[in-house]
């Protein structure tokens, strides 16, 4: 069971249209009622483009999370939600889990999509 803010390498292949692809980095962030009952777990990727993280249109936008762990360094791209079977596509064990403050920021914004 994998717990909300945990990071995750996960093979996103294949893809259609402008959906993130490749085997990157994602962030957990259904909780573990939603993993309990459905067997999947939602997540967002991570992109490790500087273009993320130098052009002003992302920057400013709260679609765009710089994310910084001993790991890794990235951005995740919020308006890429997706679900997935973890058992499937993603690697055994998590490779970092994201501290409170970055999830806070993730999950406020979320949860307007809905």
């Amino acid at each position: 069971m994998y717990s909300q803010g945990d990071v995750l390498w996960i093979d996103l292949n294949p893809t259609k249209g402008n959906e993130e692809g490749k085997k990157r980095p994602c962030i957990v962030v259904s909780n573990n009622h939603y993993q309990d009952f459905f067997n999947t777990v939602i997540v967002i990727p991570i992109s490790s483009s500087e273009k993320y993280r130098k052009e002003k249109r992302y920057t400013k936008s709260m679609f765009f999370v710089p994310i910084a762990t001993k790991h890794f360094e990235g951005t995740a791209l919020l308006q890429h939600l997706r679900t997935i079977d973890p058992h499937i596509r993603a690697q055994k064990s998590p490779i970092d889990h994201l501290d409170k403050i970055t999830m806070s920021k993730i999950t406020n914004v979320v949860k307007h999509f809905w």
